[in-house]
């Protein structure tokens, strides 16, 4: 028995809600080609994004001990989140100027920042 407090699930946290629904958002862009589908997609990822940041992923919360470096993933953490949102105003400036080909190169730029994100601030089971 682990005792009287349930266990929360990762994905029942408000970050992994907002991590989904900029997730949810990103796979969708990433294969639309409607400019204006394309742009509320990317708009709908950057406002996922904005709503996360302020939010701390339990990995760093848990795991690290020291307040020190606690503080610094912390911002690092916020500072990768600003890059992803500012990737996301990208595309969807690329979506209404019709620059498809822009487009396929920010979407690599966001997956190749998710993996970064992930590979530092998800905790491996």
């Amino acid at each position: 028995m682990v005792g009287s407090t349930a266990l929360v699930k990762a994905e029942d946290t408000p970050l992994a809600k907002e991590m989904s629904s900029m997730n949810d958002a990103f796979k969708a862009l990433s294969k639309e080609t409607d400019p204006v589908k394309g742009a509320a997609l990317a708009r709908e990822a950057a406002e996922a994004t904005l709503k996360g940041i302020s939010l701390t992923p339990d990995f760093i919360q848990d795991m690290i001990p020291d307040p020190k470096e606690k503080a610094k993933a912390v911002a690092d953490y916020r500072k990768m989140m600003a890059q992803a949102f500012i990737v996301f105003c990208d595309i969807e400036t690329a979506f209404i100027d019709g620059k498809m080909d822009d487009v396929a190169k920010l979407v690599k730029d966001a997956k190749a920042l998710k993996k970064e994100g992930h590979n530092k601030y998800i905790e491996e089971e």
